[in-house]
């Protein structure tokens, strides 16, 4: 029997490896009966070069009918012509509201449902805040969205309605939440006399607290105040109060609030005053120190009762002269030829 040196053959080069398992097989078929066949398979196994294990077939899994989901920008150089005419989508919402909205897309591309779906949430929105407060739609991002119930598409492409709500439930986030507020509103009738409390007021003022909060947190401080006394003029509203006793409460709180701006700037101008001569008391202190004239009392500060004495002193001067005295009588000249 032909001994094959196994350890040799793992040191050969794999070409060499090749040539000695050929010619193991060749001396064992001379003598089949006493051939060592393990030891020519294990000599086969190595002239023959490893290769990696076959991954296992995973299990298909089966075909959905949905088409996968897509969302991506269109250049602004597209245009008509080459985008040819868009899908139009048909999205119904857990409210029962149907909406139908282009979905532009690429050609040579999945269907964009993402920007598709967009669209369709600026038009429910702003059909929502048109209906009940009779806002704009560049007001209506405020409004809550509920869920999607069904997507489909005129070119046949349906998707899945939960897989879409799940992934635009940020988007479709609100704090105008239409479906609950119109609920709440069922209680209150539709006219009221006296100035009462409507299903319409009742909408606009919900709709305008919504907004108002929106707006206070990207506003300045004299903004958001503003809108503070807005929110909290409607709440009052919405509590009961009339529109009248809202407005006399509003005047009265600006009137208030003039009141203490001009007392604080009374009480300002004030303070400036005295830190003024405040400043300028020790000038002259060192002008008086420094043999300066001193201030002397403005008329105004004369007592009244010093100023008769001026009469009197001139009295007395006239009397202690020649001017004061009385005068003696001179005897008169002859007349022109009388006698002596």
């Amino acid at each position: 029997m032909h001994q094959i040196d196994l350890t040799a053959a793992r040191a050969a080069k794999a070409s060499e490896r090749k040539t000695l398992a050929i010619l193991a097989y060749d001396n064992a078929c001379q003598d089949p009966g006493a051939a060592n066949w393990r030891a020519v398979a294990d000599l086969l196994r190595l002239a023959i070069p490893a290769t990696k294990a076959a991954p296992k077939a995973s299990a298909e899994a089966p075909e959905s009918r949905f088409a996968p989901w897509a969302d991506y920008a269109i250049p602004q150089s597209a245009n008509g012509r080459r985008l040819g005419k868009s899908p139009v989508l048909t999205v119904t919402f857990a409210c029962g509201a149907v909406v139908r909205a282009p979905a532009v897309s690429l050609p040579g591309k999945p269907l964009n449902i993402g920007r598709g779906l967009r669209i369709a949430f600026a038009y429910y929105r702003a059909r929502i805040a048109r209906a009940a407060a009779g806002a704009f739609s560049a007001d209506s991002y405020i409004v809550t969205i509920p869920a999607i119930a069904s997507i489909a598409c005129d070119n046949g492409a349906e998707f899945d309605a939960t897989d879409c709500s799940e992934r635009t439930a940020e988007a479709r986030r609100g704090t105008f939440d239409a479906i609950a507020l119109t609920a709440e509103a069922e209680a209150l009738p539709e006219k009221a006399p006296d100035e009462g409390l409507t299903r319409t007021e009742f909408m606009r003022l919900q709709y305008g607290i919504a907004l108002a909060e929106a707006e206070q947190a990207g506003a300045d401080e004299s903004r958001a105040a503003e809108l503070s006394a807005r929110i909290e003029d409607r709440r009052l509203r919405l509590s009961g109060m009339s529109r009248l006793e809202i407005d006399v409460r509003r005047m009265d709180i600006q009137a208030e609030a003039r009141r203490q701006a001009d007392a604080a700037a009374l009480a300002a101008e004030k303070a400036a005053e005295a830190a003024k001569a405040e400043a300028e008391a020790p000038r002259l202190r060192l002008v008086t120190a420094g043999g300066g004239p001193a201030e002397q009392p403005a008329a105004a500060d004369v007592a009244p009762a010093a100023r008769p004495a001026a009469p009197r002193l001139a009295a007395r001067f006239l009397a202690s002269t020649s001017l004061g005295a009385p005068v003696a009588r001179l005897p008169l000249a002859p007349r022109f030829g009388a006698s002596a």
